[in-house]
């Protein structure tokens, strides 16, 4: 049972097909139809010609962001409301801005101004930069679980008192490549989907926003509580759900556990329910296996909204409170013979009783599981929490390991000492053997370098039980993949491409390939912040190991793609261009010999202001050195930091000279500083360093800025 602190709800928004804000949202729920239609936003001809989407049609906003950051910005702007401002965001997004990068390539563009979108974390900025957030804003891409994790996360956020008020949802828009990628493994409903329903027939691919403002101490009237979350991952098959729905019943018993109730206290039960044949047999297996008989209400919303894929938890989450709010049982929509093979009977009609407590579930590729839990406000749970706990303790790391272009960390440490530069792509022969071939065969450079990264730091730690958690980060994920597959999608008029292409597209694909490797079924989460994407999966780590998890597993890594490269990252070519990445497995300061790391913050500030806010005291005093990483792209704006940083007398080392430009390069770094404050030598400035202290700062300078610690 968990006595943490709650999440209080003060603010909702959305968009979905059908409605564009939480009134019209309201409504729908009270008088369902369906908007399923083909989609508008790009051409469907062939074997696509007729295939219904749930699109949500013209937006009112002339903003010339992509599609999925105007409907996340009016979404968020409906959730804060006149309200504060966040002071951190968490979005969950498995789109980006994909569908401009499309039209871009399929116009045969070579203009990197075409591309600048592309990145996921974009989305989070463009948040950040319209409200003025100053914390921490990070991007979760898990699949169609993504806005559900985020909502875990941005509990733990709150828990942690590293926030008060935090922003968190999905958003994502219809694109090509996850239309025709659904389109490609057969699992589009020619009809609409039709969840539980005995001849479903597929899902219906939908875009949205889902958004909720969480606070600790409430400065607007509760609309609900965030009362548990629960995650995990089937470790069973890279899209496929675990045919009992094991991993389902594993996330929906912890997020009961977290919120502090049995299965007796829920009221509804809101499905992940896709109206796939496997998704819905699995899932009716995992309710039946936690619930027992009767089985609370359930149903599942998808029939109505369609599927919004990584926003699909944040506007299940809302309609969650809506539920709550309205006292209000949503209808199973689409469903017009129930399966009685499932063994569930859906609420069929929208239906008026007493709803205190919702349980949404949320599944994703990868076997990515949340549950989440949501409840009415109580004199129970209406008890503010004063924020007096903040920040994170520290980790030791039992093992790193790294790849660069000389090869394996020890390698790479040898050439430093050298004074050598591991510039460069790491050859295939330094990783290729790490993994069995049997299980890497059909994989392409992005999941075998991460598959590589985490057999080496998970055998080196000496660790015979699996992590307890997976936190990855990548800020472009697998390339390879999504050229490839739009490539042939373009080839073929828009017709057909690889269905395993697809599934390796998706950023998360490499974490749940590691939970495969490893079989590790605790919360598997990824990370994709651009040059931030590695500090953002340590914290999710931090938060998680504080939250009880025995040991986690962090990587991050980046695998060069010749034709994708270039563009989302232009100031890195010029002889810098890189590509690897590191992994480390950590565990709760136990008090045994080895290094340690903190993460510290993240923050708007640029440099110097941002160490204040840390209140570390004297760096002189407290560090051997502090050490830099600054993206070629901000190396110009970051001058004067450098030179103010320098002036407080530490020594200061730049790092992407000797590593290269690639956006995980700051998980080397931190791999080659553990190995350093271990044996007291720091191999990365002009000459290596004596370390008195064993305790090195390092600062990533770029669209915003984070901090770790690391020592002995």
């Amino acid at each position: 049972m968990s006595l943490q602190p709650r999440a209080f709800v003060t603010g909702i928004g959305v968009l979905c097909a059908g409605a564009k804000n939480v009134a019209e949202l309201r409504s729908l729920l009270a008088e369902p139809r369906r908007s399923f239609a083909p989609p508008t936003l790009f051409p469907c001809t062939g074997t696509s010609a007729g295939l219904p989407a749930a699109e949500i049609g013209a937006l009112p906003t002339d903003s010339d962001v992509p599609r999925t950051h105007q409907l996340a910005l009016l979404a968020a702007r409906e959730a804060v409301g006149s309200g504060p401002a966040p002071d951190a965001i968490i979005v969950g997004t498995t789109t980006g801005g994909i569908l401009r990068t499309e039209a871009a390539l399929k116009a045969g563009s070579t203009s990197p101004e075409d591309y600048c979108f592309h990145g996921l974390d974009t989305v989070a900025l463009s948040l950040a930069q319209a409200f003025g957030v100053h914390g921490p804003v990070m991007t979760i891409s898990t699949a169609c679980s993504s806005a559900a994790v985020a909502l875990a996360v941005g509990h733990a956020l709150l828990r942690s008192g590293l926030a008060r008020r935090v922003l968190v949802g999905g958003a994502d828009s219809l694109c090509r490549l996850t239309f025709h990628g659904f389109r490609s493994l057969q699992l589009l409903a020619p009809d609409g989907c039709r969840p539980l329903d005995v001849n479903r027939a597929g899902m219906t691919v939908a875009e949205g926003a889902g958004f909720l403002l969480l606070e600790s101490a409430p400065s607007r009237p509760i609309l609900a509580v965030l009362a548990g979350t629960g995650l995990s991952c089937d470790a069973y098959h890279a899209s496929s759900p675990h045919p009992e729905g094991a991993g389902a019943a594993l996330a929906i018993g912890r997020a009961l556990d977290d919120a502090g109730i049995s299965p007796s206290d829920v009221d509804y039960i809101n499905l992940h329910g896709t109206g796939t044949t496997d998704n819905d047999a699995a899932e009716a297996k995992a309710v039946r296996q936690i619930f027992g008989k009767p089985l609370p209400p359930l149903s599942s919303t998808k029939g109505l909204t369609g599927h919004p894929l990584a926003a699909a938890g944040g506007i299940e989450a809302v309609i969650a409170t809506i539920a709550i709010g309205e006292g209000l049982l949503p209808a199973n929509t689409g469903l017009l013979a129930l399966d009685p093979a499932l063994q569930v009977v859906p609420v069929a009609g929208p239906t008026r009783a007493p709803v205190k407590t919702v349980l949404s579930n949320s599944f994703g590729f990868g076997g990515n599981n949340a549950c989440v839990v949501l409840q009415a406000p109580t004199a129970r749970a209406v008890a503010t929490f004063d924020g007096s706990t903040r920040g994170l303790p520290a980790l030791r790391v039992a093992s790193a390991a790294c790849f660069t272009a000389v090869g394996d960390l020890p390698q790479t440490w040898d050439a430093l000492m050298r004074g050598a530069s591991t510039v460069g792509f790491v050859p295939d022969a330094a990783f290729v053997t790490a993994v069995a071939a049997t299980f890497a065969r059909r994989l392409k450079r992005l999941p075998r370098l991460m598959l590589a990264l985490a057999q080496t730091a998970h055998q080196a730690s000496g660790a015979t039980l699996p992590p307890g958690l997976i936190a990855v980060g990548t800020a472009w994920g697998a390339l390879a993949e999504t050229h490839d597959f739009l490539r042939k999608l373009f080839e073929s008029n828009e017709q057909f491409s690889s269905p395993t292409d697809f599934i390796g597209s998706v950023h998360n694909a490499p974490a749940g390939q590691i939970a495969l490797l490893l079989g590790a079924a605790g919360p598997n989460l990824t990370c994709a912040a651009g040059d931030r994407s590695f500090a953002q999966a340590l914290l999710c780590a931090s938060l998680g190991l504080a939250a009880g998890s025995s040991s986690a597993l962090v990587i991050a890594a980046e695998a060069y793609e010749s034709h994708f490269s270039p563009l989302f990252e232009p100031a890195s070519q010029g002889g810098q261009a890189s590509d690897g990445g590191a992994a480390l497995v950590v565990l709760p300061d136990d008090g045994a010999p080895g290094p340690r790391l903190r993460w510290l913050g993240e923050s708007a500030a640029p440099g110097p202001e941002f160490v204040d806010e840390l209140e570390l005291g004297s760096l002189r005093d407290r560090y051997d050195a502090i050490l830099v990483s600054r993206p070629a792209g901000f190396a110009s704006a970051t001058d004067d930091t450098i030179a103010r940083i320098a002036q407080r007398g530490c020594p200061l080392v730049t790092v992407r000279d000797r590593l290269g430009q690639h956006a995980s390069v700051s998980a080397t770094v931190v791999a080659i500083l553990a190995r350093a404050v271990t044996e007291g030598t720091l191999p990365l400035g002009e000459s290596p360093l004596p370390l008195v202290r064993k305790r090195l700062l390092f600062l990533d300078l770029g669209a915003r800025s984070t901090a770790v610690e690391v020592f002995a």
